[in-house]
């Protein structure tokens, strides 16, 4: 099968064949749901009329970079598993609506946080350090995103599951499924986190209950451990006309 890589030299990945082409009417959909889910960060009733509200706006973006980021993670996500897999049957269609839906959902208290966190910045700046909202608020808010980001990567392990099963259609090497195999760890990873923090909350009496968000670090960690684990780099063949003494 030729992919990308043999048509492009900047497009694809190193072990990874991209079978997607041009963007499907399923990608297409879904860009613009992310488009309108950034659309949402920012949106305002009516423009700023005085240097007071352009200010007010301005302290905005430290919230609106973290949720921009958020989303465009899962966006780009998004994206590598098209190209990756381009499957459009049935399930994957299903799947990938649920998908948007719960991105619309994810965007509302992605937003709400990102805007106290903005607040919170600015109080910093002016030397008066407030809570913006309370701990019984925050903690309802956290274990409401946090469900919401479950809830969005158990839609991404469904999808990767399904192009696991499809591997032998896909005509998927050994070293794509092994990269397959990591993607659903990844996934696997996303989900416990976010209801590890959720159980946290419930569970860890307060003022520490919010302290539970901090769980998101381990996201990092146990990605890279797993990776060395299911992804160790392949061994390099020696060169031709070198010969190993034994």
């Amino acid at each position: 099968m030729t992919g990308l890589r043999a048509l492009h030299p900047l497009k694809g990945e190193r072990d990874f064949e991209w079978r997607g082409g041009n963007p499907t009417r399923v990608e297409a959909l879904t860009d613009m749901v992310f488009a309108f889910a950034l659309t949402l960060l920012v949106v305002s009733n009516s423009p700023p009329s005085s240097f007071a509200e352009l200010t007010d706006l301005l302290w905005g973006f430290p919230g609106f970079a973290a949720a921009f980021a958020i989303l465009l993670l899962i966006w780009h996500s998004h994206y590598i598993l098209f190209r990756r897999y381009a499957l459009e049957d049935g399930w994957m269609t299903a799947l990938n609506a649920g998908l948007l839906f719960l991105i619309l959902f994810f965007v509302y208290p992605l937003k709400y946080l990102a805007t106290m966190l903005s607040e919170f910045v600015r109080s910093l700046a002016e030397g008066a350090p407030r809570p913006p909202l309370s701990l019984g608020e925050a903690e309802v808010a956290l274990i409401i995103l946090s469900i919401g980001y479950s809830a969005v990567f158990l839609m991404f392990f469904l999808l990767y599951t399904h192009a696991l099963s499809r591997a032998d259609a896909l005509e998927l090497n050994p070293r794509e499924r092994q990269l397959t195999r990591f993607a659903v760890y990844q996934q696997c990873v996303h989900v416990a986190v976010g209801l590890l923090v959720v159980l946290g909350v419930l569970v860890i009496p307060r003022p520490w209950a919010t302290f539970s968000g901090f769980l998101y670090c381990l996201i990092g960690p146990l990605i890279f451990f797993g990776g060395a684990v299911l992804v160790p780099e392949p061994k390099k063949s020696p060169k031709p006309g070198i010969v190993t003494e034994a």
